[in-house]
């Protein structure tokens, strides 16, 4: 008898050894032990420490060191999250052009589209990139200051073309555009900007909103396409303002 009809036996109780089998099997499922204080909090954050520590080492050792030689400039302070299991992947000739602080999300992918030359991607000073972020610069996409990066995808070519004729044609290098994010933009999770567009200076950008369009400094857009929601009001000091705008990269 194979192991196979075995197990089908037990499963079907066939008779009272079976069905003990199945007893006994589903009575060591069910066991559960106690929770002990102290004793279980201590493996919590021995496992927690060890974990941290081991991509800690990998991310200072190796990805990090490998990600800067990619980079044409890098300030200070790099980190990239979760680099313990990777590092986020570089395609084609894109120039990196990084301030100081910046953190990047390690699934994160920066492309130079091949009709693109001298692609650039530029972040600046203090920006989190805190999610799995697809960069496609054909031209320039420049990531202000003190910004917070939620966005699925950022690229500066607005897509194919809408012609079912002419669709799978080559990219149009005339419709590369490029992107400029402005300091202290707040763009949340999974949004999308797309095209020769601006983004101001502390503008935020709803969750899964899509930007095609420029956006005004100070304001609030959502929505596909995104609209403005609402104005927010001028920072209290102008002089702090210009201050931010002039330290980008």
């Amino acid at each position: 008898m194979g192991i196979n009809s075995f197990v089908k036996k037990i499963k079907k109780r066939e008779n009272r050894f079976y069905n003990f089998l199945y007893v006994t099997a589903d009575r060591i499922r069910k066991i559960e032990m106690p929770s002990i204080p102290v004793f279980h909090d201590f493996f919590y954050y021995e496992k927690v420490f060890r974990i941290n520590a081991w991509r800690s080492f990998w991310r200072v050792f190796y990805h990090q060191p490998i990600f800067k030689r990619r980079c044409s400039s890098c300030g200070k302070g790099l980190h990239l999250y979760h680099s313990g299991q990777g590092m986020p992947i570089i395609m084609g000739d894109l120039k990196i052009v990084l301030g100081k602080n910046v953190k990047i999300f390690d699934k994160s992918t920066f492309a130079a589209l091949t009709i693109g030359e001298n692609s650039t991607l530029k972040i600046g000073d203090n920006t989190d990139m805190s999610s799995s972020a697809i960069i496609l610069v054909g031209n320039e996409v420049e990531i202000g200051s003190n910004c917070m990066i939620g966005c699925r995808l950022i690229s500066d070519n607005p897509g194919h073309n809408i012609n079912i004729e002419d669709r799978d044609k080559k990219l149009d290098v005339n419709k590369i555009g490029r992107i400029k994010i402005g300091d202290h933009v707040w763009a949340a999770y999974d949004s999308v900007i797309l095209g020769n567009v601006e983004i101001g200076y502390g503008s935020i950008i709803a969750a899964r909103s899509v930007v095609v369009k420029s956006v005004p400094p100070m304001s609030v857009v959502g929505g596909n396409p995104a609209k403005m929601i609402r104005q927010l009001e001028e920072p209290p000091s102008s002089d702090a303002k210009d201050q931010d705008q002039g330290s980008g990269s």
